[in-house]
């Protein structure tokens, strides 16, 4: 029986996407007179102020610059997101500019939140329970315009949703509101030839998990389907090539246009147990969102197997891998082709090798049975155990 297509999709509230290498440099000071900006404010990592990249964007910028947030730390700690916060209303900042990979677009928006909302965070958080559903807070309040320069593959510029770590309870808490949405990205290869051939493989793994949820969400259309699973085969194409060498502007632009074609449309379909677990693996034990997808995704893709073949054969199809009339043998090959991928890109594969301790799973499970992510799981997550058993293969 053919389904039937009834529903809504939601088009982020961005003005646009700017790529190809050197566009940065060439049309940054554009994108800012565009958006009105007189006093932008730039935050970025101590680790690319030791790069000559960040004096090309500081140019770039011009002298309207009036000040800096270089201290983004992983996992977006939520005393760092106030402190940027004072800072950027201290400068009277009317644009935020992001330089850097997850963590510093996620503190970015988390100072755009508080300078809208305040800063008792505790107010404007979503909260989830597989008994009561979603609960969104009202969020009216205008949003400073942000400026999205991403050098890592992790996608997070293409959404309104936020991780702030509350590291008082070791607990990643996620925020939403579609106004916190970059009003423009900007895809320049150049930025991301200092990014280490370990992240950006990392984070292209983390996008591929993104794209494996995506086309197995209880939402997904043959609209986001379609993206998915083009965005899927340029990232299984071009990945080791771009890790292997930085300096490949046309691999690295094209997993960065990859990113550009999943992670919008996750707005409509929404993601899955992977990206709920790797909430509260990197937020209560500070490993990377990419590291930790990658060590969860095999095992999770295994888990959703009975309610997610058809999904996982279509993108053995597209990747180019065997795949005959028997629909649970191609599955199998996508989670195949997966296990091959990380060990081509010399990923971490255990959740013991990234220092996560056998005796926190259960915390971590029941914490991820709360992460309003796991709502749109092909699988219904019915309670934490389901999750633990996961964990206990992934360990």
């Amino acid at each position: 029986m053919t389904q039937i297509l009834a529903g809504r999709i939601q088009y982020p509230h961005a003005d646009g996407v700017l790529f190809g290498p050197g566009c940065a440099r060439e049309q940054l000071h554009e994108l800012l007179n565009g958006l009105g900006a007189k006093r932008p404010f730039l935050l970025t990592t101590p680790s690319l102020t030791r790069t000559d990249l960040l004096p090309e964007v500081r140019d770039a910028i011009g002298s309207s610059l009036v000040g800096e947030f270089t201290e983004s730390r992983e996992h977006t700690p939520q005393e760092v997101v106030l402190q940027a916060a004072r800072m950027a209303r201290e400068a009277q900042a009317d644009a935020l500019i992001s330089f850097g990979g997850s963590s510093v677009v996620d503190l970015t928006k988390g100072v755009a939140l508080v300078l809208a909302e305040g800063e008792d965070l505790s107010q404007v958080r979503v909260h989830f329970a597989p008994d009561t559903g979603l609960q969104l807070p009202d969020l009216p309040a205008p949003k400073v315009p942000h400026i999205a320069l991403p050098t890592t593959l992790s996608g997070a510029e293409f959404t309104g949703a936020i991780g702030i770590t509350d590291m008082s309870r070791g607990e990643k808490v996620l925020y939403l509101d579609a106004k916190l949405t970059p009003r423009w990205v900007v895809l320049d290869p150049e930025l991301a030839r200092a990014t280490p051939a370990n992240l950006w493989a990392a984070t292209g793994m983390k996008i591929f998990a993104d794209g494996l949820e995506a086309l197995c969400s209880t939402r997904a259309t043959p609209y986001t389907d379609a993206l998915a699973q083009s965005a899927l085969s340029i990232l299984y194409q071009e990945l080791p090539g771009a890790v292997a060498n930085a300096n490949d502007a046309a691999a690295r632009g094209r997993c960065l246009f990859a990113a550009f074609m999943l992670l919008p449309n996750l707005l409509n379909v929404g993601l899955g147990v992977v990206a709920g677990l790797r909430h509260q693996i990197g937020g209560g034990f500070g490993v990377p969102h990419g590291v930790a997808s990658t060590i969860v995704l095999p095992h999770v893709l295994r888990w959703n197997l009975p309610a997610a073949t058809p999904q996982l054969a279509q993108t053995a199809r597209s990747l180019g891998l065997e795949a005959g009339s028997d629909e649970e043998a191609a599955a199998l090959n996508t989670i195949s082709a997966v296990d091959e991928m990380i060990k081509a890109l010399e990923l971490p594969q255990r959740l013991r090798d990234v220092d996560v301790p056998q005796e926190a799973l259960a915390g971590i499970a029941e914490h991820t049975a709360h992460d309003f992510v796991v709502a749109t799981n092909p699988r219904p997550v019915q309670n934490s155990s389901e999750l633990l058993e996961v964990l206990q293969a992934a360990w």
